[in-house]
């Protein structure tokens, strides 16, 4: 299982965690924060690695950087509208945007998605006239030496909706070019973490359906979920900075996005397996027997002064997670199976124990986005998914 970092606004601290504390395997380039020439300025050793997604998803809204690149849908079409997305510019786009994932040596050659709300009848149909039969024509003619992925973005609706995913699956397996798909799930939820049991089992179930089918999965847009979703085996999980990168959310790439007010400043405990907001982080040292919880790492140096400002926007607090994530990861990754799944298990139940100790050593924490609420959800998940595979 590798990992790989979710490129966004701050690309440059997955860059610089990359490079200097070796936190994963590669990249997955987002064109809306990256321009073109940055893109391609990329070290070729990085970018042989990288995976290139082109970001179709609300084809008509080029937000950002997206504008700088010529194959996207408004930008090519000077303006997007469905209906009059005509086969020749379907082609024009593919071909383009083909042309430029292989001449930058993509590990990969995505073939991009278009999201949709709810579980529309047409979505294969629309999907396929929009990207899939073009980028296969596209690729058909330049037989790159290069493995081929489908984009899928799942919403909690679709997860939810068995008919739906089986439809899904029997598409996508019966799609012969494929070697594999990139997933990414919107879940409008209004917590940090997923405390939907069935959210992630239904995920599991799908990832596990798709590898049996021999083909690769990179699961994007990832939490500290990615543990419990290690389970089924996927490729490539994904570690990000901002909540952006770690929580997709269509309304990103739209005209309706406001940007939202800043979040507070947060710092992941592994051994809690969740982030905690700062004020509690100064409890938490005032109280000698908390001490084995704060994980050490070369960024302590920084974080923990007096003069520190805690600020979200302080790139120390994401190249620690970086590191720590990446470390419970590969912990996780050594094994398989049942071992896997009982490791996980262990770091669950260690990690309830320790808000028994936090309530017992007087720390009330505020809300749910910094308890371990989360916990119940993911072992029953992990539970329920083991009982699946005969662990």
């Amino acid at each position: 299982m590798e990992i790989y970092h979710q490129l966004g606004y701050r690309y440059k601290w997955n860059l610089q965690s990359l490079a200097d504390d070796a936190t994963g395997d590669g990249v997955i380039i987002g064109p809306r924060h990256m321009k073109q020439e940055v893109v391609e300025k990329l070290p070729a050793s990085v970018r042989a690695q990288a995976i290139f997604d082109p970001q179709f998803f609300l084809p008509g809204t080029p937000l950002g950087s997206l504008l700088d690149y010529g194959f996207f849908p408004a930008v090519l079409a000077g303006g997007f509208d469905t209906t009059g997305y005509e086969t020749a510019t379907a082609k024009a786009s593919a071909d383009s945007c083909v042309d430029f994932q292989l001449h930058n040596n993509f590990r990969y050659v995505i073939i991009p998605t278009r999201y949709c709300d709810g579980t529309p009848s047409s979505f294969v149909a629309q999907q396929t006239e929009f990207t899939v039969q073009p980028f296969l024509e596209a690729i058909s003619v330049r037989q790159p030496n290069k493995p081929v992925l489908l984009q899928l973005i799942l919403n909690s609706t679709m997860l939810k909706d068995t008919a739906f995913t089986d439809q899904l699956l029997n598409w996508v397996t019966g799609i012969d070019e494929l070697n594999g798909v990139y997933i990414i799930v919107q879940d409008n939820r209004n917590s940090k973490q997923i405390k939907d049991p069935m959210h992630l089992l239904n995920l599991l179930g799908i990832v596990h359906a798709l590898r049996c089918n021999e083909l690769e999965v990179v699961l994007g847009y990832l939490n500290t979920e990615a543990l419990v979703l290690s389970l089924a085996d996927p490729n490539v999980v994904t570690i990000g900075s901002y909540e952006r990168t770690r929580m997709f959310n269509s309304t990103n790439f739209s005209d309706d996005d406001t940007g939202g007010g800043p979040p507070n400043a947060r710092l992941y405990f592994r051994k809690l397996l969740q982030w905690i907001e700062h004020p509690y982080v100064g409890a938490l040292q005032a109280v000698p027997a908390l001490a084995p919880l704060f994980d050490h790492n070369h960024y302590n140096a920084a974080m923990f002064v007096p003069t520190y400002k805690w600020h979200f926007s302080k790139p120390e607090l994401y190249k620690h997670y970086f590191l720590e994530m990446t470390e419970q990861l590969r912990h996780v990754g050594q094994v398989h199976g049942k071992a896997r799944y009982e490791r996980l298990s262990t770091m669950i139940t260690e990690a309830s124990l320790w808000y028994t100790t936090l309530k017992e050593a007087g720390i009330v924490l505020e809300n749910t986005e910094n308890d371990g609420s989360h916990l119940p959800a993911w072992q029953t998940a992990a539970n329920l998914f083991a009982k699946k595979m005969g662990w």
